[in-house]
């Protein structure tokens, strides 16, 4: 007697190997590339930039996923000799961002390498913080473009670091190598995130980050270091286009002045281009209104700090 084949079961899933999974902290003196990195890793803009130290105000993560590997690469502000409360809570926020990474990558410009056993001056702030981590410290001198040979150094006298890497985080040299290593180094465990997704932070933060980064790029030396921004609405449920609503603040009526712009055509300027990087972002048009408010002296206040989210968890 013939019996009938059994019924297909269905094939069990590929096994894929086991990922690794981490935090990489990236630490080191404003302005030396940590945010031009990590938008260059994940292939978007997660972290503001611009030419001027201390854009990065918060602890910012972006997040690579390969094949390999998921990193989370947490960009924290430049680390300097705080000033006043609000400098001193910028410094809190890196140390607050690298104290649970697996791993610590000190970026430092390849044309500023110490000279003999002399540290540049910038350095030594960044260099007291992570001798205070019980964490492992990589050296990635960035900026190797721009040193004769794209030299950079094996060792530095200053510290000592398990690896040392020489990148060019604007052109990508190097990074092939770097993520490599990151690869091997990071532990074993389950995805912390969606694969597709490339940031911690909701569009929310993004739209008044993109606003602040106009900020910087127009206009003059003092006035966004005295400016904060804040969404005051996301409205995703309004007929036709979302609405979102960002405010800036400001120390002094001057200022105010200055950010408007005769006839409203600089802060139109800063709408404008801002509103753009937020339609990338988000993946379709969106209504950006920008309003301008006076709050003086609001970097020395505590709980205007705590208002904006500029003062970082304890712990």
């Amino acid at each position: 007697m013939n019996h009938p084949d059994p019924p297909l079961s269905p094939s069990p899933p590929p096994e894929h190997p086991p990922r690794r999974v981490g935090f990489v902290g990236l630490a080191g003196v404003p302005n030396v590339g940590k945010s031009t990195l990590v938008n260059r890793l994940v292939g978007a803009k997660v972290s503001i930039v611009s030419d001027r130290p201390q854009t990065t105000r918060e602890r910012v993560c972006g997040i690579y996923t390969d094949d390999r590997m998921q990193a989370v690469l947490v960009d924290v502000p430049g680390i300097l000799e705080p000033a006043d409360a609000f400098n001193e809570h910028l410094v809190e926020w890196a140390a607050f961002g690298l104290r649970h990474c697996d791993l610590i990558l000190h970026l430092r410009d390849a044309r500023r390498p110490p000279r003999g056993a002399v540290t540049p001056p910038e350095e030594e702030p960044v260099l007291a913080m992570l001798r205070r981590t019980n964490r492992p410290v990589w050296v990635v001198w960035n900026k190797i473009d721009r040193v004769p040979g794209n030299f950079f150094p094996a060792e530095a006298p200053d510290f000592n670091y398990q690896r040392a890497f020489g990148i060019a985080a604007r052109t990508g040299r190097g990074l092939p190598l770097l993520l490599d290593a990151i690869a091997d180094a990071l532990p074993e465990g389950p995805l912390l995130y969606e694969p597709d997704q490339v940031s911690d932070r909701d569009l929310r933060f993004m739209a008044s980050e993109m606003v602040r980064e106009k900020l910087f790029r127009y206009l003059g030396q003092e006035i966004p270091y005295a400016t904060a921004t804040q969404t005051e609405i996301f409205d995703e449920n309004r007929p036709g286009k979302p609405l979102i609503r960002v405010l800036i603040i400001t120390e002094r009526e001057a200022h105010k002045s200055i950010i408007i712009g005769k006839g409203g055509a600089m802060l139109k300027k800063i709408g404008e281009n801002a509103r753009k990087d937020i339609e990338r972002l988000y993946g379709q048009p969106v209504f950006l209104q920008l309003w301008v408010k006076v709050r003086p002296k609001w970097r020395r206040s505590e709980a205007q700090l705590g208002q904006l989210g500029l003062k970082p968890p304890r712990g």
